[in-house]
């Protein structure tokens, strides 16, 4: 086997659900966005505090890239979108829209490509929501987004 036969491909990740351009990313991919950097500091529950730099775009940038289809007559049709981010571990969150849209939450939550100037290309992005406490929705290889429109609420 030859030596470059031994790399592993970049890990991939999907964006699907309710948006009109579904896709299949890598990591190199993000870096087309606009990139930010944060500083993170959070709790583990196994390690206590964590520190770390990322940097990656905004996960609004890459979702709106994606083109969510929300009612464009309906301002406030967007509130009801959820966004659902799994990692290759199995480990999995649920976000709002209304985090990550500059006119409501405005959360800068990011889809990092780096940790500690690492490249993160052979383990895919990982999903780091800085103004939380805690790290547990930091999700590391992430391999899919999944936007859904479809809740209602109850009675509507």
């Amino acid at each position: 086997m030859s030596p470059t036969s031994a790399i592993a491909p970049p890990a991939r990740f999907t964006v699907s659900g309710d948006v009109l351009r579904p896709a299949c990313l890598a990591v190199a991919d993000l870096c087309a966005l606009p990139l930010r950097r944060a500083q993170v500091s959070f709790e583990c529950a196994t390690s206590g505090v964590r520190h770390h730099r990322f940097e990656g775009p905004l996960l609004y940038d890459v979702l709106h890239t994606a083109g969510p289809s929300f009612d464009p007559v309906r301002r406030k049709d967007r509130l009801r979108f959820l966004i659902a981010v799994t990692g290759g571990d199995g480990h999995h969150t649920v976000l709002s829209w209304a985090e990550i849209d500059p006119d409501f939450g405005n959360a800068p939550v990011l889809l990092a490509t780096r940790i500690d100037d690492t490249p993160l290309d052979p383990h895919g992005p990982q999903l780091v929501v800085p103004q939380d406490r805690c790290g547990a929705r930091h999700i590391s290889g992430v391999t899919s987004l999944r936007v859904d429109g479809r809740y209602v609420s109850p009675g509507s």
